[in-house]
């Protein structure tokens, strides 16, 4: 092709036809800037064809990730509902001076202990290295960075800086002082239950943690929501 385009212009020029030669010496140019542009069209497909495959790849393992997490998301929703209906029932006796009976030993060692999220962040991470523009729907990448980025992390700090507070420095105190744990989280009794129904400073930290427990139920359905 080069050795035909090279004759018609040594053609050309051998008999004196300039403006023949300038047209074609035109065209000639189009014809190379319309090869570049192909081929440059043709490069970049193929990188869109990359990061769309790269993007799916990532997406499918992002979404195998959710799905253990909302397996573990559901076992704390179970285990925290237990464990607050078990501290309502307790804050219930002492508030109305319930006389004590066996029923109420697994509410009473049932009222101590929290849940700590650990999510499954392995596609996250990979899409932050990459970058999160590689997601394509701007809505789905929003919502991914919204649950990775805030709603995560905000859980996990609740359940680090604010419940560990309550349950390790507040009511694991009161639970030493007052009550005998025969097993942890399924049977305890107080060592004078009728004492115990005129303890202020214990009935409000089992009060404080009905109210934590609440909280933190309502994050996870939250959560839940935006995983599923």
């Amino acid at each position: 092709m080069i050795k035909i385009f090279q004759k018609i212009r040594q053609k050309l020029l051998a008999d004196n036809r300039f403006s023949k030669y300038s047209i074609y010496a035109i065209g000639e140019i189009v014809l190379v800037v319309i090869g570049i542009l192909i081929a440059l069209n043709i490069n970049n497909s193929n990188e869109r064809s990359k990061l769309k495959h790269k993007e799916l790849v990532l997406l499918t393992e992002m979404q195998q990730n959710l799905k253990q997490d909302l397996v573990t998301i559901n076992g704390i929703i179970a285990g925290n509902k237990e464990r607050t209906r078990s501290n309502e029932i307790v804050k219930f006796a002492l508030e109305t001076k319930l006389p004590f009976h066996d029923s109420l030993k697994y509410h009473f060692g049932n009222i101590f202990g929290n849940f700590e999220f650990h999510e499954n962040p392995s596609a996250w991470e990979s899409l932050k290295s990459i970058g999160l523009d590689l997601i394509s729907n701007d809505s789905l990448r929003n919502s991914l960075a919204k649950l990775y980025a805030k709603k995560y992390t905000y859980i996990k700090n609740i359940e680090e800086n604010t419940d560990d507070v309550i349950q390790w420095g507040q009511l694991y105190p009161q639970i030493l002082k007052h009550i005998n744990i025969d097993t942890l989280w399924v049977s305890g009794s107080p060592e004078n239950y009728e004492e115990l129904t005129y303890d202020r400073e214990f009935l409000e930290v089992v009060k404080m943690n009905v109210f934590m427990r609440n909280y933190i139920q309502s994050l996870y359905h939250d959560v839940k929501k935006s995983v599923t």
